[in-house]
């Protein structure tokens, strides 16, 4: 009956070839004679304290008043009681038969101890290690924890199977699944020694921690040899290319560790976005703010960036301080670093009354700035109207042309030839504006900090036909006037 059950268990997934594709864990039936409160539960444990107490017949007169119900914990104690030989001459068939029987209906205990039983032999019966590895992994698909660590185990070591890495660690993390500490130990060990392709050292920290969460006396000085988790060990994450990795340690660094290096790592993640990790722009804020505040390099143009580009998205996302801060920090990059695009990005939070700054003398000094020494296309077309309709008009009496403001109108000729040559210049050059990074490299994988900046140029389709504060009606489709 035993082998038949096994072909059953087995066919699905594991045995036959020895080499798994998938373990699934079979719940073990629901059975009314193990419920706790239930009469056959009660007279059990009651068995199992009398058994403990050295009262070995009264022990073996309830389990055998149980059998007939058919109490799967009355076979399985039983059978204990018949192979360790209390009170009795040891009898290991009657105990293999008992234990067959709770077994045959996928009793997790039952199959763990005829496992155990054919892995040592007894009379008559040489070890069958082949045998044994098939019984303890239906345990372990069974529910059975011990069961799955002992047949990975047997798989590394090749034992009754081919060596086989793959079904070896793949019992070994049903096991760890199954809640096993030493299997969180050994799944950690793996990690930090490269075994496992998909692990690292940050996921080793993880199965350490999980170890010594249960009370496992090896875990801590597992954990005390581990590299330290700092900005290095996430840079060295992001250099790797595990980028999800390298950003949710790099922000769990910044919040529970006030790493403000972290923090910026983990908002130009946001900001840049990478291979797994999408851009957030409200996320990105919130991390190059902190930075910011904390003078790291870069950090404060990067906020703005985050507060500019996720404006666009859901500006109410965003608070009135947030908006004054990012339209400073890019007031200082433009005064202090000359970055033009910052100095339209001044422009482009002074433009629109949504975010409640308006100030046409910051437009006047940043677009300026912006137009005609950097050739931001935005600066100009919100500059130079302003700019235009600022001067006197030159009198009619005054001139022999037909064009009223020949001033206005030679101006705007000779700006627009200076922001064509700058834009051409720097499409020639590449060095068209970006996300500023900091000592650390753009993360590999992600769109480069020059190449993913949607500059203000992106902002002239925005601009062109629509209204604000400085020209026609705000159509409704405007939503920053």
């Amino acid at each position: 009956m035993l082998k038949w059950v096994k072909a059953a268990l087995l066919a699905a997934s594991f045995f036959g070839a020895a080499h798994a594709q998938e373990l699934v864990i079979t719940p073990v039936p629901e059975a009314p004679w193990a419920e706790p409160g239930s009469v056959t539960y009660l007279q059990n444990e009651r068995a199992k304290t009398l058994y403990a107490s050295g009262q070995y017949e009264e022990a073996r007169e309830i389990w055998e008043s149980l059998i007939p119900y058919g109490s799967l914990e009355a076979h399985t104690n039983l059978g204990v009681y018949y192979r360790q030989g209390k009170a009795v001459t040891p009898d290991y068939d009657k105990a293999v038969s008992l234990w067959q029987v709770a077994a045959a209906q996928n009793f997790p205990p039952a199959l763990y101890n005829l496992a155990a039983l054919y892995r040592e032999g007894w009379p008559g019966h040489p070890a069958d290690a082949q045998e044994a590895f098939e019984t303890y992994v239906m345990s372990a698909r069974a529910g059975n924890e011990t069961a799955a660590y002992v047949a990975a185990q047997m798989a590394f070591n090749g034992e009754g199977v081919p060596v086989n890495f793959e079904d070896g660690h793949r019992l070994l993390r049903l096991s760890a699944d199954l809640g096993h500490p030493n299997a969180f130990l050994t799944m950690g060990k793996f990690d930090e020694l490269g075994l496992n392709p998909e692990g690292d050292l940050l996921s080793a920290r993880e199965w350490y921690e999980k170890a010594q969460s249960m009370g496992h006396p090896m875990a801590a000085s597992a954990i005390a040899y581990l590299p330290p988790l700092d900005i290095g060990f996430a840079t060295m994450l992001m250099r790797e290319g595990r980028h999800q990795k390298a950003r949710s340690l790099a922000d769990r660094l910044c919040w529970e560790m006030n790493d403000v290096y972290s923090c910026e790592l983990a908002g130009r993640y946001d900001l840049l976005g990478a291979d797994g990790v999408p851009r957030n722009y409200e996320r990105a804020a919130m991390s190059l703010e902190r930075a910011c505040l904390a003078n790291v390099d870069k950090a404060c143009v990067n906020f703005a960036h985050a507060v500019a580009e996720g404006s666009q998205i859901a500006p109410e996302k965003f608070t009135p301080l947030q908006f004054r801060r990012a339209e400073n920090n890019y007031a200082a990059a433009c005064d202090h670093q000359q970055d033009y695009a910052a100095c339209a990005g001044v422009v482009f939070f002074n433009y629109y009354p949504y975010f409640g700054l308006n100030s046409r003398e910051r437009i006047m000094k940043y677009g300026a700035r912006g137009c005609m020494n950097g050739g931001n296309q935005f600066a100009c077309d919100v500059w130079m109207p302003m700019f235009n309709a600022s001067l006197p008009p030159v009198p009619r009496e005054r001139t022999s042309s037909g064009f009223g403001n020949f001033l206005g109108n030679t101006l705007t000729a000779v700006v627009g030839g200076l922001a064509a040559g700058a834009e051409a210049y720097a499409a020639n050059s590449g060095s068209s504006s970006g996300y500023s990074g900091s000592s650390y490299s753009s993360a590999p994988g992600s769109q480069s900090s020059t190449g993913s900046m949607r500059d203000f140029n992106q902002y002239l389709r925005a601009v062109n036909s629509i209204g604000t504060a400085y020209s026609a009606p705000c159509p409704a489709s405007n939503p920053y006037c």
